[in-house]
Parts: C-alpha cells; structure tokens; sequence
C-alpha cells in the first residue's frame, strides 16, 4: 500500500522535484520523486510515520512556481504507472529557493549579503557556463578554488550536493563599487552588506545605480517624469506595496513571486505609477542575488519600487557597481496571463536550456539558439555553448546569420518551426491541425500530419510609399488621405517618409499617436480600455486575406471621426479575433482537422485572447507548454522538419 502526494506540475524542468529529493535525503525520508509531464509524484510507505511531519516541512523548503497547481494525496495499492521525465544535467537561471534566501540574508552564515548564493536547484548558474558538459572546467567560475567549507558541504549537504558552481564569500566572487573618485571592494560580511546599503541610499536620493547583475547589466533609479519610462521596467521591491501600486488577478502575483520570476505586464493601481507609466506596465520583482540584495536595502528607506533599464556596461550612471567575472546574460523572459491560461510570450532565461527526451540525427538553428543531440537526448541552448558538431541534416530558420557549409543545409520558415514544436509539444505530430501564426503578419497554416503549409499567406506590407498604397484601395480613398493630411499634419508627414523594414503595428502606433510606437505600445494601450465592445476595423477582403491597407485606412477613418485611440486599439484586436475564428472555422470544415496550434506574439494580448477564446473555445487550441508563443520555439520545431 502506497500513500501518495501529487502536485500538478506543468513543466519539464526539475527544479522542483530536485528541492524534494534534496529534503528527502536530508530529512531521512524513504521515498520516490516521480516527475511526469503534468506531476510530480511523492510515493511513501503508507506504514511511515514520517509522513505528517515531512510533509509539514517540505512546505517551508519548496519555492512558489508558476508551474506548480493544485495538489492531493490518496493512497494506492499499485505503483501508479507513469512515464518519467529524463533528468539531464542543465544549468539553470533561477531566483533563490527559501533555503539558499535563508542563507544570503543570516548574519551567521557564510553566504550572508554574498550575491551569488545558490544551489543545486536555484540561483543564477547558466550566465557562468561557457559549454557542456555541465562543470565547474565549463565555467567562468573555473579558476575559484573552493574552500575548504564548501568543498565540505559539496558531500554533506543535500542541497549542494557535487554542486558545480558552490561558493562563498571566503572563496568566492568579490564585488566592486566606483563613484567617479575612487573604489571599494567587498570582500567580507560587513563591506558587501554596506555596499548594497551606499547603492540603495544612492537610488533613494535620486542618483543612478549601474549594476552587473547576472542576468546582464540593469541601470537602477527613482521612476520620474522627466525621464522616458516606456523602455524601463517596474520593479517593485517589497510585496506588501504590490496591492497599494498595483491592480492584478491572483495568478499575476503568484507568477511576479514565483522562483521564475517572470517578467509580467500589470495593470497600475496608485496616481503616482499612473502618471509616470500609464494604465499598464512591465513589472518584476527581484530574480537575482545582486537586485535582491539591492532591494532588501531599499525596503529599509521604505522604497517601494524603483525602475531599471537593460543596457551594456558603457551607459552612463552616478554609480557602477560590478564584478571581475563575466557572464553571459539570457533574455529575460515574458509571462502572458489570463486567469487559468499562462504561455510564455518570448525570452530564453529560466525556458533555456531545454531538452527534449529524444535523439535525432539533426542540428536546428534559430535566433542564436541551437537545437543539438547529445547523448540520448536534443539539447537546446546558446550556440555558443556548444562546439563543432557532426550531423547529417542542418535546418536553419530563413534569415539566420549563419554560415555552415554543410552539404544538408536547409532553410526554413519561422511560422512551420513555430506550428511544429505546439504539435510536438502536445504529442499531435503526424494528426491534421490548422495553425495561427500572428507575428507582424497573420499566417493560416495546415499540416496534413507530414509537412505544414501556408494555406492563406498574407498579402506583402511596404511602409514605403504608404499613402499611394492606400490611395488605391477604392474610389474615394484618395479624398480620405487628403482629409488626413489637413487633420494630422505631422503625422501624415511622419508616416509619408517612412522607408525600410517597419511593420504594421509600428505604423499603426505611429498613427495613433502613442507614445510606444510597437506591437507592444498598442497592446498596453488596448488594456487600459474599461469599455464592454469596441467598434469594427477593416481586417479582411474578398479573398479572405488580410489587407494591411484597408486596416490602415480603416484607422484613418475613425480617426477622423473622433474615435477615442484607446477604443481603437482594443478594437484592433477584438477585430483580428473575429477574423481569425472566421478563417480557422472555414479551414477547419474544408480540412477536418483535430487540432488549432496559436503563435506568434501578437497572440499574446488580452483582448485578442479574449475574443478568439470567445469564438473558438469549443475547439482543442494548442498554445505552448514549455516553449514561447513568440519566436524563440522554431529552434525546437525545427527538429521535426
């Protein structure tokens, strides 16, 4: 007879499931972790008196992840028969489990104010690792002799366990700090916890903090309204301020404190963020040892947030602080949230390295990330954290800057790469689907079950000579830009010169005046909408496909006729929802197909989501499990090309 405690778990990485193991050796618990694709199993004797009290303290030692669900425990007189996921090696790129917090923050410990306390299952390990095999000879860190403590702990404390990347402040990475006039080293207890406290008094008086953290350089300072805040995130340095500054479902704040630690749009509460970032903003609570440290101290000035900047290590800023020891920062990575439904839109931190339980005779490669066999199983990360390697196929997304030479070279398209890895996400290779890729263009794909292909490709946009394109649409157009011109001068002239590469969300921004002129600056605007219906925008002709002219004109019209832009920018989408459960239900009765795959991170938008949810949700919709709806999932779709 088993008793038997399951989580929902949705997610392939096992940072959870080593924390438990790690518990359970140290607690001297006899029992089996099993991670499958949607649990983790915790398997008892159902004799143990153990239980309770394991049970009780495993809830002080496992972090909150936006992975994790509900939970129950039954007993079984069967082993339940489940399909384990493999376990490989991977550095991961994590905000610190509750232990290695403990830790950092416990004057009597080794690791107190050392930023770069981490374990076996946390911390920021991926930005020092230069290759694979996953060692300490692989990383920066390599030339760092342990002490004789950690070398100590590496054999009795289950948590660092063979750890490749143990450290502390007596054999660790020291820290620096310059003003302009001179530098201090912190090298003990006491120097690193005042060099974070002189960094936070800095902030709070209105001066600039550029800090090497490891997930990249962040330029810190006090949000004002002289500054230009639409590129800067919000990060909020004390939970208790959350309610007070800002307006979020459960789900936002449980994925902003979760050991992901995501970067989440929310929508703003207080006068004082409404007024410096508008109705909506990026926020991030703080996922590394250094901005952790940094935002302890500004807790104790009783400063709620304070904004930061992605930048190199040449912007300039009243104070740098930074280490001796490179690292190699990944992109931090987007959450879309919409109550029960959560995707990653794009990034790479915490999603990579990825591996998929399989081994191909085939190498991917896309937006700098390679999909690589290795041993029994695909690989994915970096390209620069793999070495020459021999294969027979080589799929490359169209437009890669990478020459190979290889005789099986193949180029392929970003939308069949991002509508394969949904289907293999979802063990639906080889059943018919009908995909939606909607990234600067709607694409409607189908796959028979052998290849994908663009069923309805989109009309070709030019920002060149937009007016004339216009002009063209149908008899009366050529007065409705002449109306333009006299409405909006400065925005037709804008517009008129426009040349090279520049989408259609950017031009539509442009036209309405925000202030984000992206894909990203309409999404944030359409959320601050508090209206029940928006109006209808031109989103198709005869033929079914989308005309990037006829929405623009479309626009052009309510503009004119005094339509409210944030009213628009949520009927933007409302519309493109319409349109795509049109298409899709179209497609679906020609094809009979079982599946509808969405990607692309246009789809990553609230009201978009909303009304093709509306429309669809009767249907089996494929979002991504592990993977980005944006771009960064074609290196693994690649694979099944």
């Amino acid at each position: 007879m088993y008793f038997i405690f399951e989580m929902e778990f949705g997610s392939n990485k096992h940072h959870i499931s080593g924390l438990i193991e790690a518990y359970s050796t140290s607690f001297g618990m006899a029992c089996e972790v099993i991670h499958s694709q949607k649990h983790i199993m915790i398997l008892f004797d159902k004799e143990d008196e153990k239980i309770e009290s394991f049970l009780l303290g495993l809830n002080d030692i496992l972090p909150a992840s936006i992975f994790l669900g509900k939970s129950r425990h039954y007993f079984s007189e069967e082993k339940p028969e489940l399909s384990a996921i493999k376990k490989v090696n991977t550095p991961l790129n994590l905000s610190l489990c509750p232990s290695c917090q403990k830790e950092m923050f416990d004057v009597s410990s080794r690791r107190y104010y050392y930023p770069f306390t981490s374990c076996n299952s946390c911390g920021s390990q991926h930005p020092f690792m230069t290759g694979y095999p996953y060692e300490r000879t692989e990383s920066t860190m390599k030339f760092l002799v342990p002490c004789t403590a950690c070398q100590e702990e590496m054999k009795s404390n289950a948590l660092r366990r063979e750890y490749p990347l143990i450290s502390c402040i007596d054999c660790g990475i020291s820290v620096k700090m310059n003003d302009g006039k001179s530098e201090r080293y912190a090298n003990d207890k006491g120097s690193y916890r005042k060099l974070f406290e002189v960094s936070a008094a800095a902030i709070e008086k209105g001066k600039s903090v550029l800090m090497q953290t490891t997930n990249g350089y962040r330029k810190f300072f006090l949000p004002t309204a002289e500054m230009r805040l639409q590129e800067s995130i919000l990060l909020m340095t004390d939970a208790s301020g959350f309610n007070t500054h800002l307006m979020m479902i459960t789900q936002e704040f449980n994925a902003l404190m979760s050991i992901e630690r995501p970067l989440v749009r929310v929508s703003t509460k207080s006068d004082e963020l409404k007024a410096l970032y508008g109705s909506t903003t990026l926020v991030k609570y703080p996922d590394d040892g250094m901005t952790m440290l940094l935002a302890r101290e500004l807790v104790n000035l009783e400063v709620p947030y304070i904004a930061y900047i992605e930048c190199d290590e040449e912007v300039e800023a009243d104070f740098l602080v930074d280490f001796d020891i490179p690292v190699e920062a990944q992109k931090d990575s987007k959450l879309f949230i919409n109550q029960d439904m959560k995707f990653y839109i794009s990034g790479e931190r915490v999603i990579f390295p990825a591996v998929v339980d399989e081994v191909r005779d085939v190498v991917s490669v896309a937006h700098d990330l390679a999909a690589v066999p290795m041993d029994d199983v695909m690989l994915l990360d970096a390209m620069e954290r793999f070495d020459a390697i021999q294969t027979s196929r080589l799929n490359v997304l169209e437009g890669e800057e990478f020459e190979s030479e290889h005789p099986n070279e193949r180029r392929f398209e970003q939308w069949k790469g991002s509508m394969l890895s949904v289907l293999a996400e979802h063990n639906a290779l080889g059943e018919k689907a009908i995909g939606v890729h909607f990234d600067s263009s709607l694409y409607f794909l189908y796959y028979n079950g052998k290849e994908v292909i663009n069923a309805v490709p989109p009309n070709p946009f030019e920002a060149d000579h937009l007016f004339e394109h216009i002009g063209k649409l149908r008899e009366g157009s050529d007065r409705l830009i002449v109306n333009y011109a006299k409405a909006y001068p400065e925005i037709y002239e804008r517009l008129d010169t426009l040349s090279g590469d520049v989408d259609i969300f950017t031009v539509t921004a442009i036209m309405l005046g925000l202030k984000e002129e992206s894909f990203e600056g309409i999404s944030a605007e359409a959320l601050s909408f508090l209206g029940k219906g928006g109006i209808q925008i031109d989103t198709r002709v005869n033929n079914n496909r989308f005309d990037n002219y006829a929405f623009l004109a479309s626009i052009m019209s309510y503009q004119l006729g005094t339509v409210d832009k944030t009213l628009m920018c949520y009927s933007i989408y409302e519309s493109f929802g319409d349109y795509i459960s049109e298409v899709v239900s179209q497609l679906v009765e020609k094809t009979k197909a079982k599946h509808v795959t969405l990607t692309g991170e246009t789809l990553a938008n609230q009201a978009l989501y909303a009304r093709i949810q509306r429309h669809m949700g009767m249907r089996k919709l494929l979002f991504p499990m592990n993977y980005p709806i944006g771009k960064e999932c074609a290196v693994h779709g690649a694979i099944y090309l």
